[in-house]
């Protein structure tokens, strides 16, 4: 298998594309083997994937590097919160996750740090309402105003938002939380609940993340869609990565 994945030569071929396409890889084997056929070159395509040669970046798309997948630490305050709102609502779809996993990519640490609860429309009111009994700082929907104004200084926010159909999720530690390409489109369009994560800081959050994890630009795109903004997301990453 190693003689014919042709390791080397590989990696001296495509050292300098950024994507490297299904049909790069085919012709680059087909330089090498007149008549190999694509699902040969489908499966060397995986074998390279498993290796760490390279790593997808979208549907059918990839770059050289290893895959390396967003799995951030879950604290034991997250896993309280989400355990206290799965007991309450054990059949509602609930993300969480926390502005502590991108502030190390900021050139500027904010004091605040945010807590972000995502529930199906239509139930947001319910979920704040019960979580303002039992905790502080508690905001739905928040504008910037209202956080500047009633936000608790150096504590930590809960906001509660909308969860868009068909986000792009993942459960680690049996919490649901949302994949790096979701916050990644979130922090560029919710400019009003995120207002710290912006400007120059915001461009270093997504340089750092596509730098350090492995980034689905389908996935992304596709979630921005859904949010009807893949076009302005799209051009916004160009214009920084």
């Amino acid at each position: 298998m190693e003689k014919t994945l042709h390791i080397e030569s590989f990696k001296k071929q495509f050292k300098n594309f950024d994507v490297i396409t299904v049909k790069n890889i085919f012709d680059f084997y087909k330089g090498r083997d007149t008549f190999i056929k694509k699902s040969t070159v489908n499966w060397r395509i995986y074998k390279l994937v498993e290796k760490g040669i390279i790593q997808r970046i979208g549907r059918g798309k990839y770059r050289l590097g290893e895959q390396k997948e967003f799995h951030p630490e879950i604290n034991q305050s997250m896993k309280s919160l989400y355990t206290i709102l799965k007991n309450e609502y054990p059949y509602l779809d609930i993300s969480i996750w926390t502005s502590e996993w991108i502030s190390q990519w900021m050139l500027h640490i904010p004091s605040t740090n945010k807590t972000i609860i995502e529930v199906e429309k239509g139930t947001e009111d319910n979920v704040f309402y019960f979580l303002s009994d039992i905790r502080k700082n508690v905001f739905l929907n928040p504008s910037t105003d209202i956080l500047d104004k009633y936000a608790l200084e150096n504590k930590k926010q809960i906001i509660i938002k909308n969860l868009v159909t068909d986000a792009p999720l993942q459960k680690i530690n049996n919490l649901i939380i949302p994949t790096l390409e979701k916050i990644i489109v979130d922090l560029i369009l919710d400019v009003k609940t995120l207002s710290e994560y912006q400007g120059r800081d915001l461009e270093s959050i997504i340089e750092n993340a596509y730098q350090s994890y492995s980034i689905r630009e389908d996935k992304l795109l596709r979630y921005a869609g859904r949010r009807r903004k893949r076009d302005f997301v799209e051009q916004f990453i160009k214009n920084i990565v």
